[in-house]
């Protein structure tokens, strides 16, 4: 029985499976493999959300600050115009404080002065 089995496994050795069979065991194989675990896809998932998260938090910062931005310039504009507006005013009172206050005893001096050069006392 020895030499039988001997002669068994030299044959059995010089034999070779057919590609169809090989093909065959290979798709099995790849429908009897296990599944990807669960975990794999959550870390995924959460790897996933924590860049999606970090991209929506960058987003809204710099929305914030362009808001904060507009809002100092809008701040900015009105007191411009206030500061504007109260040097015209400022400009208007002093011309009128000029034309009634100051020129007129200008004018009646230099009426004095030219009535005196022209009839000396």
């Amino acid at each position: 029985m020895d030499e039988k089995l001997q002669e068994l496994i030299g044959q059995l050795q010089d034999q070779k499976c057919p590609p169809a069979v090989l093909e065959g065991v290979m798709r099995r194989i790849e429908r009897e493999k296990a599944p990807r675990p669960v975990r794999s896809y959550l870390v995924w998932a959460f790897a996933m959300s924590c860049v999606v998260g970090a991209v929506v938090f960058w987003q809204w910062h710099e929305h914030r600050q362009a808001r904060a931005r507009a809002l100092v310039v809008q701040q900015t504009q009105e007191a411009f115009g206030y500061i504007g507006q109260a040097l015209i005013r400022a400009a208007a009172h002093t011309e009128n404080a000029l034309s009634k206050e100051a020129v007129p005893p200008l004018r009646n001096g230099f009426e004095t002065v030219k009535n005196k050069v022209t009839k000396p006392i």
